[in-house]
């Protein structure tokens, strides 16, 4: 962005120990208070192992306003880390005109942006106006990717997708989720909502496509999950301002793929869909943008492909005129 300050962080070489002992090359700890304006970040092109911006403990915030994060490679050794990272404790977290960029992410896996949330705590969060372009992660052990945005939504947890956010060439290899990783504790007192967000040419890719046991590779754009019930009437959880374009999955998803027991009563309340297809048309989309199982996350992993290509749907035969013709259908055979 043009009349931005520049922060080059020379770490000198990727053997350097200089993160040796450091959570961030950043910090805010102790409920301190960070704001940033106006700023480029970038590197000496040296692989970084630990986040640039570190938050953690009660009642911190961090604003980014206007910061462009530029040709980053990071390299976790151990957990998976975030360029931005907080540790949700009673935390705020907003970012507005930012831009990532040009992002590759290996080792013990990451994201652009990652919540973390461990224990169960508070993180209120807003991202309008962002950009996220060509990043590249790998998906962790358990399949949880998300390139650009990873986030653990616990009891009174918010994420709010406003104001023209794009999520463009995001990839997750080995992983689910090519854009976004968000995992809901959907029992809690949470929000997750997409108000204006578009999600085009990100894909999820699997470490071994049509492999048996593949946990990776669903979700092309978005992953969804999470454990416990959820009452679709709180309407906290609301994906209408969702624009999908060229998304694809090795797997099944090729936009969204959702794996929460109360699937089919999120996709039949409202009218059509509206809390989950976003810009899907029931006459032209493909069936396959939008899928999903009515599992928790935890029963999901411990499937093998072919028991989730077994028990997944389209989400449109949720709420589509199909699903019931094909159910009278059934029952008038049952009558002859």
């Amino acid at each position: 962005m043009i009349g931005q300050a520049e922060i080059k962080i020379i770490k000198g070489g990727d053997a350097s120990i200089v993160e040796n002992d450091q959570k961030g090359w950043i910090s805010a700890i102790g409920g301190l208070e960070l704001r940033m304006y106006g700023i480029k970040i970038i590197t000496d092109q040296s692989k970084i192992t630990i986040p640039i911006i570190y938050i953690e403990d009660s009642n911190s915030l961090l604003e980014l306003n206007t910061i462009t994060f530029s040709e980053i490679k990071l390299s976790p050794k151990d957990n998976p880390k975030g360029i931005v990272h907080i540790n949700a404790d009673n935390s705020q977290f907003v970012a507005q005109n930012c831009i990532f960029e040009e992002i590759n992410i290996e080792g013990s896996s990451g994201n652009a942006i990652r919540l973390e949330n461990n224990a169960n705590s508070r993180i209120t969060a807003t991202i309008t106006n962002c950009q996220f372009n060509n990043i590249k992660s790998i998906g962790d052990s358990n399949g949880q990717g998300g390139s650009a945005l990873f986030a653990k939504l616990r009891d009174q947890s918010s994420l709010i997708i406003d104001n023209n956010c794009q999520f463009i060439q995001c990839i997750s290899n080995k992983g689910n989720g090519g854009a976004l990783f968000i995992d809901i504790d959907f029992e809690s007192e949470f929000e997750f909502k997409i108000n204006d967000g578009l999600i085009k040419d990100c894909h999820a890719l699997s470490e071994q496509s049509g492999s048996e046991n593949s946990l990776s590779g669903y979700g092309g754009g978005i992953f969804l999950t999470g454990n416990g019930d959820y009452n679709a009437q709180s309407e906290k959880l609301d994906l209408h301002g969702m624009k999908i374009l060229d998304n694809s999955a090795s797997n099944s998803g090729q936009s969204l793929f959702v794996a929460m027991t109360q699937l089919k009563e999120l996709c039949r309340y409202g009218i059509n869909g509206q809390y989950v297809k976003g810009d899907y048309d029931d006459q032209t989309s493909n069936l396959n943008e939008l899928q999903g199982i009515p599992l928790d996350f935890n029963n999901f992993k411990d499937l093998s492909s072919k028991q989730i290509q077994q028990q997944q749907n389209h989400l449109q035969y949720y709420w589509s005129q199909i699903v019931i013709l094909t159910g009278a259908i059934a029952l008038n055979q049952k009558g002859l």
